[in-house]
């Protein structure tokens, strides 16, 4: 997802995009209590980005931990 006010995500931190993601959280749930329906749909799509961010570095994570090398799961010579 792209958005024009959005930063670099890849310049930031695990930790960094967490925080922002729980920023954001606080942001929408006030936004909810003030009726503002156009700030709601701008904080989704941040947030939306941020999940997205965060999805994307752990899948890349756990494919980096995974080799790929069946030999030693599969036996063929019984």
């Amino acid at each position: 997802m792209f958005h024009p006010l959005e930063e670099d995500l890849t310049l930031l931190s695990d930790s960094e995009v967490e925080a922002k993601m729980q920023e954001l959280s606080r942001k929408y749930f006030a936004a909810q209590r003030l009726g503002k329906p156009e700030m709601l749909t701008q904080i989704a799509t941040f947030v939306t980005i941020y999940r997205d961010e965060m999805s994307k570095r752990y899948l890349e994570k756990s494919r980096s931990g995974f080799d790929g090398d069946l030999d030693q799961l599969i036996n063929v010579n019984k």
